[in-house]
């Protein structure tokens, strides 16, 4: 199911036009603490202002939990929760 999640997250991040998420990258998707929850880890190509890519990933989370229910052969669609990782460093 997380490889689901995140198959589908990957696709509705990417049509979304919206410059602060344009430099995410999902990284993983794991149960948290079951799989009616899963966090979401995203790693920014840049530095970018944590709190404000989050604001604006929970501004978008009902419609990619939407996207992810539309994926999910489930009853319901997880709660999405995002964590932003650190980005690697440059040359790694």
């Amino acid at each position: 199911m997380c490889r689901q999640v995140f198959d589908a997250l990957s696709l509705a991040l990417a049509d979304i036009d919206d410059p602060l998420l344009d430099d995410l990258a999902i990284v993983s998707v794991v149960p948290a603490p079951d799989a009616s929850r899963v966090q979401v880890t995203l790693v920014p190509s840049t530095e970018v202002d944590r709190d404000a890519v989050l604001a604006r990933l929970d501004a978008y989370a009902k419609e990619f939990r939407e996207e992810v229910a539309a994926e999910l052969t489930r009853k319901r669609a997880p709660e999405l929760v995002f964590v932003i990782g650190h980005r690697a460093p440059d040359g790694i």
